[in-house]
């Protein structure tokens, strides 16, 4: 289960797209910028897409200051996290999963047949890996690869630089630490994760989806060192990046005006959101990024309920956390619908 909207579901309730207000998906609370959306009405839907996405991959190479060769673009960071399983894992060798986390590190690594290990974060230590033990635990048992959400879905935790380098040793130069920075654009105090590309045993994950609003048109990219990208690219489809994804891809990049002020919002609304979860004693994990872990009781009852109420939010039940919803953190006025339904559901349902 992800988050996101199901026709099906929605159907059942009788209700569309239009009437919900989804908090279950961690996107741009803004949207897709004007630019982005004047690109997809332009792009050329008659000719095939460009099979190496050259003028995205140069435009990202400018903007991330790394070379075109270093990079890779998927339909979505989902299938280069499956590409990366596909390229790097056999049937047997170990794979490392700093968990709780998002699912498809999992059904990537079972799908290359490799054996998966978890490093867990426990909620008695606020879902904050021990880097000590993780360290230990990757050295002994010497996996092909480690996938880290940073900042981690569902939890918001976000590990320094200093941590992920101390990982990044602990895996050794023949095998490969993904570090998955979906959400760190829209974090509190993103840190430059590029550098740690130098270490030749480092892949940085990027998902366009999150911080620039385009989770319809599917678009991430790899940074890593070439081998590794190539390894991957190889696997990967022809035309598997469409022609409107790759011309948003390149509008976006040129809007980040746009993404400031998604961050502008997401500050004040994560404020609001803190002080109301709060005030209802709803306790609620801090977060480096665009969304929050709280606990509600019984996460699958309070989303049905808020569901009738034309909300969505995410239950954490698929993450192993079924007594806590997730909540992506959107426009103020949208904020207070939420709040004041959720207080209703808890104090009368």
């Amino acid at each position: 289960m992800h988050g996101g909207l199901d026709d099906a579901e929605l159907r059942a309730h009788a209700i569309t797209r239009a009437d919900v207000v989804d908090f279950s998906s961690n996107v741009n609370p803004l949207g897709a910028s004007r630019l982005a959306r004047e690109a997809a009405a332009k792009a050329d839907l008659s000719s095939y897409p460009d099979r190496e996405c050259l003028l995205l991959r140069e435009a990202l190479s400018a903007r991330v200051g790394v070379g075109v060769e270093q990079l890779m673009i998927g339909n979505g960071s989902t299938e280069i996290i499956h590409l990366l399983a596909r390229a790097r894992l056999r049937p047997r060798s170990r794979c490392v999963i700093f968990a709780p986390t998002f699912g498809e590190y999992q059904a990537a690594v079972d799908l290359a047949g490799a054996d998966v290990r978890f490093v867990r974060a426990s909620e008695a230590n606020g879902f904050n890996w021990s880097i000590p033990t993780a360290v230990r635990a990757i050295e002994t048992l010497r996996p092909a690869v480690a996938f880290l959400c940073n900042p981690n879905n569902p939890t918001g935790v976000y590990l320094d630089e200093d941590d992920v380098r101390d990982l990044s040793s602990a895996v050794g130069p023949d095998a490969l630490l993904v570090l998955d920075a979906s959400y760190a654009p829209l974090a509190d105090d993103e840190w430059d994760a590029t550098p740690l590309l130098s270490r030749g045993n480092v892949a940085l994950l990027r998902s366009m989806t999150k911080d620039h609003g385009l989770a319809g048109v599917r678009l991430g990219y790899l940074a890593a060192s070439a081998p590794v990208v190539e390894a991957s690219r190889r696997l990967q489809p022809a035309w598997g990046v469409n022609a409107v994804a790759q011309a948003v891809g390149i509008a976006a990049l040129e809007d980040e005006a746009h993404v400031a002020a998604a961050r502008r919002v997401i500050r004040d609304s994560k404020a609001y959101l803190y002080a109301q979860l709060k005030a209802m004693g709803v306790p609620t994990l801090p977060s480096a990024t665009n969304f929050l872990l709280a606990r509600v009781g019984d996460a699958t009852r309070v989303r049905r309920a808020l569901l009738r109420r034309r909300l969505v939010v995410r239950d954490c039940t698929s993450f192993r956390l079924p007594a806590y919803i997730r909540i992506a953190v959107r426009r103020p006025d949208e904020c207070a619908l939420l709040t004041r339904a959720l207080r209703d559901v808890l104090t009368h349902e």
